[in-house]
């Protein structure tokens, strides 16, 4: 079957209105049409950069500056820890260390004998003699008096003293020479055997020698057993 021209109707596309059609739609359609959007003001953008930037410095330097007070003040309180003198009572009192003992307890009334002696007998001139080490001491010493009980030629081996003073809090200090000597210490494993320059004080009462920590240090000697001590006394 064959349709006529004038029975086929036409309609619009877009609308499928039969009244108009597509190239005499009312409103266009956007063909082939890209919507370009506006670029932002440059400048205005440029402004919230800044001052957002501005802001976020800002509380970082004050977080910085927190930072370094607060690191201030713990290196004060660790600085005052290690000072005896200055030690402070406000702190928190209320917790403690678990003790933990390296050794059996003295008695009640007896703890003072849990501590090292520092008086050793060693021998000088082939004589037995006190000696007492003293890591204190800068310097090695003994009385005029007392060595001339242990030594009494000592003066033929003086040494002079030269450009060095001595001074103590319990009563004044002059010297009369440098004595030189040799020391053994007896010791279970191997005596020891060294030589000691003796700074000789007239007015020193001490009643025996004073070994100081100069050849404490020099020989690697300790009271106690700890690492790299070449030799405990």
């Amino acid at each position: 079957m064959k349709y006529k021209s004038a029975d086929i109707i036409r309609e619009c596309h877009i609308c499928q209105s039969a009244t108009h059609l597509a190239n005499t739609f009312p409103t266009k359609g956007k063909i082939n049409e890209i919507d370009i959007e506006k670029e932002p003001d440059v400048e205005k953008y440029d402004n919230i950069i800044e001052e957002n930037s501005d802001d976020e410095s800002s509380i970082f330097s004050e977080y910085s500056k927190d930072i370094e007070n607060t690191n201030a003040t713990f290196d004060n309180m660790e600085a005052y820890s290690h000072l005896p003198q200055v030690s402070n009572c406000q702190f928190d009192l209320s917790k403690f260390q678990v003790e933990q003992l390296m050794k059996t307890k003295k008695n009640r009334g007896k703890g003072y004998t849990a501590g090292n002696s520092c008086i050793k007998e060693v021998v000088i001139e082939n004589k037995p003699t006190k000696h007492l080490l003293n890591p204190g001491d800068f310097c090695s010493c003994v009385g005029k008096f007392f060595v001339e009980t242990c030594v009494p030629n000592f003066e033929d081996q003086l040494l002079p003293i030269d450009g060095i003073k001595f001074n103590s809090a319990s009563n004044p200090m002059k010297e009369f020479g440098i004595f030189e000597t040799t020391v053994i210490f007896p010791h279970i494993n191997g005596n020891l055997r060294i030589t000691v320059e003796f700074f000789v004080m007239e007015t020193c009462s001490s009643t025996h020698f004073i070994l100081g920590n100069d050849y404490l240090i020099m020989y690697g000697m300790d009271l106690h057993n700890k690492k790299d001590i070449n030799f405990t006394i």
